[in-house]
């Protein structure tokens, strides 16, 4: 059976409110979306090793302070470049939108088909493709939100 007496001391009732403190203090809230129908999503890099290795452990993603550049659907035929940069898009540019410090991103658009390009310097990074050849292909419904999540992984050795 609970011993309430125990409960209610004051220095229990101080250990429980600390404890909470801390917890909710540490806890991260996800962003918010605020809009009701679009893009959003997280920029992450990875960057150096990344091949399992013994004794030690990949680096994290970390989230990715950048622009965010939302196409008509572009081919690798309709970019300039090669591999997963590229120079310059040949598509009509529809947003732009710059990340937040948590990598995240959200932009309202109306229903259709994107390639989402992630700005690196003077560079897009795009490293997926759909069936079609579309890079970084992101879909956009009637009253949802589509998540695009990418990570930027051009520095990074697998």
């Amino acid at each position: 059976m609970l011993n309430l007496n125990i409960l209610l001391k004051p220095v229990n009732l101080i250990v429980v409110a600390v404890a909470g403190l801390m917890f909710s203090c540490t806890m991260r809230m996800p962003p918010q979306t605020t809009i009701e129908q679009g893009i959003e999503g997280h920029i992450y890099k990875v960057s150096g090793n990344q091949m399992p290795m013994k004794g030690t452990q990949r680096s994290k993603p970390k989230a990715l302070i950048c622009e965010v550049y939302i196409y008509k659907p572009t081919t690798v035929k309709q970019a300039q470049g090669q591999g997963t940069l590229y120079s310059q898009i040949n598509t009509p540019l529809v947003a732009k939108v710059k990340t937040d410090s948590a990598g995240h991103y959200q932009v309202k658009l109306p229903v259709g088909n994107y390639s989402v390009f992630v700005k690196e310097g003077n560079q897009y990074f795009a490293s997926e493709s759909d069936g079609t050849g579309n890079l970084n292909p992101a879909e956009v419904f009637a009253g949802k939100v589509t998540t695009r999540n990418i990570t930027v992984n051009h520095d990074a050795a697998y």
